[in-house]
């Protein structure tokens, strides 16, 4: 009774992998800018990148589309820009105590992918976007196996 019930339980977890890898990963991401012109504001998170083996879709929010095949990315990039988060903590500490001011000292992360690749026409192209602080490690590593491609990072600022 126990083997059939892991054996159940196997299958189970095969089946739930390839329906995952057949819906593909899908990461809401800012467009940052690319050889794709759009007038949607680089402030904007609805804009969803869903990866396949066969496919690199980035659907804006305003409905545009960027595919993107994963055989034809030349390079991936990753940086990380710190942001000091002042506006919040500059309000707190005038108006409820001077020592919450020290929250000004505190980074917002900010992680950025680039991606550059060539159209079927042989015509170049990339996309910059900004990633989610608890997604960007899932992001890269989804690009890293359907391209074959690693990651070149850029260095980081303090």
């Amino acid at each position: 009774m126990k083997s059939l019930t892991a054996i159940l339980l196997c299958l189970s977890m095969a089946m739930n992998c390839v329906a995952q890898a057949n819906r593909g990963n899908q990461f809401k991401v800012r467009y940052n800018g690319g050889t794709t012109a759009t007038t949607l504001k680089a402030e904007e998170w609805d804009n969803v990148m869903t990866i396949t083996i066969d496919s690199i879709l980035l659907t804006l929010k305003n409905g545009q589309g960027i595919v993107i095949d994963p055989k034809r990315v030349k390079s991936l990039s990753y940086g990380r820009r710190s942001s000091r988060n002042i506006k919040g903590y500059a309000a707190a500490a005038i108006l409820i105590h001077p020592l919450f001011g020290l929250g000004m000292l505190k980074k917002n992360k900010q992680h950025f992918i680039g991606i550059a690749y060539e159209n079927a026409d042989g015509s170049k192209g990339a996309v910059l976007l900004q990633a989610k602080n608890n997604r960007y490690r899932s992001l890269l590593e989804t690009l890293k196996a359907v391209t074959g491609k690693s990651v070149e990072a850029e260095e980081e600022d303090n």
